[in-house]
């Protein structure tokens, strides 16, 4: 489930998202490494969405632009509903604005680049 500026988003149909980092292993005396140095974990991610949606949310945001929306949290819920499974996307904000569309859409949908914080798995 997603809330953006208050607007609910039933039309996501797809989301991707990744937690990547940096990993080097650091080497001393021999062949070996002798321990491994960590970089930074970015987080990054993806959803596909109705125009529907995209515009209730245009609606109310800053000039109409996906990109001056404020930060927003994305509650991902998945899996057997006797366990289900919830991920939070933290402090997401888009990074692409635009329309696509192909001759005969009976749906108009796009993939909009999300950056985010982290993802709270628990």
């Amino acid at each position: 489930t997603a809330v953006i500026l208050g607007v609910p988003l039933p039309s996501i149909s797809d989301i991707k998202y990744l937690e990547e980092q940096e990993k080097e292993n650091n080497f001393g005396l021999g062949n070996r490494p002798v321990s491994r140095g960590k970089g930074a974990i970015n987080a990054s991610g993806s959803l596909d969405i109705s125009m529907n949606d995209i515009e209730a949310i245009r609606d109310v945001a800053p000039n109409g632009s996906l990109l001056q929306i404020p930060m927003f949290d994305i509650v991902v819920v998945y899996g057997n509903p006797q366990k289900p499974v919830t991920h939070v996307l933290k402090n997401c904000e888009f990074l692409d604005d635009g329309v696509e569309t192909t001759v005969g859409d009976k749906d108009v949908k796009r993939t909009f680049s999300l950056v985010m914080s982290h993802v709270k798995y628990r």
